[in-house]
């Protein structure tokens, strides 16, 4: 699935001196080609919102089409990141749909097995200089127009996260499109800006102050991705 052709030396370099890298072409043109069809045709996407809070449609909007609902949703997100963290995007628990046997079908199982087998987690190791990576956690996820990610660090209590990957999966993306992952200092300067582009790994140490900028109306694709952390619990 990773591109054979694909020389780590100086992106393991880069992610130790800096702790963040994008790598391009990451994946065999293949693979990533499939990857996209299922993203783009097969996937069952769900609204994804913090779940700590309450549900962002009351029960009385569900009478609402799906299209208003979806608007409704947005809109009440965009509202409450004015007063902290908050993320509004679509997506599908990998991890949870291989456990629980959901959609079988999808080619996506065939990744989370993937991502865990011993080849990979050797190969994750080895990128990034951590030998206590134990095993990868994966989501799938879609930035339609207005869609974002406010600043977090992805400092999590509950699991040792050691680096954040996004295998990003949409075609030809241009900068004023949004959807950038962007790295923020102290001092709320933006330090350093990924653009999603086609079929690269954007990987970065946890924890790391960054953000994914609001997808502006004329995007010309959805912003598609399979994403997660390289964990050692």
């Amino acid at each position: 699935m990773i591109n054979n052709d694909l020389r780590i030396e100086s992106y393991r370099a880069r992610l130790g001196a800096v702790g963040r890298v994008q790598i391009p072409a990451f994946l065999q043109e293949s693979s990533a080609e499939r990857l996209r069809q299922c993203l783009s045709r097969e996937v069952p996407w769900e609204p994804g919102q913090r779940s700590d809070r309450p549900p962002l449609l009351p029960s009385t909007a569900q009478e609402l089409s799906p299209p208003q609902q979806d608007r409704a949703r947005l809109m009440e997100a965009i509202r409450r990141a004015m007063s902290g963290f908050e993320f509004f995007f679509d997506r599908f628990k990998m991890i949870d749909a291989r456990r629980d046997g959901m959609h079988p079908e999808l080619v996506l199982h065939v990744v989370v097995d993937f991502l865990n087998s011993p080849d990979f987690l050797a190969f994750a190791r080895e990128l990034t200089g951590d030998h206590d990576i134990r095993m990868v956690s994966a989501m799938a996820v879609r930035y339609r127009a207005g869609h974002f990610l406010r600043m977090h660090d992805d400092k999590s209590h509950d699991e040792d996260r050691a680096f954040a990957y996004v295998i990003n999966l949409g075609r030809n993306w241009e900068a004023d499109w949004g959807g950038l992952l962007q790295f923020v200092d102290d001092r709320q300067n933006v330090v350093e800006t990924f653009t999603p582009h086609w079929n690269s790994l954007s990987l970065f140490r946890v924890p790391q102050a960054h953000q994914v900028s609001q997808v502006a109306p004329w995007a010309g694709d959805h912003r598609y991705s399979i994403t997660g952390w390289f964990r050692r619990s």
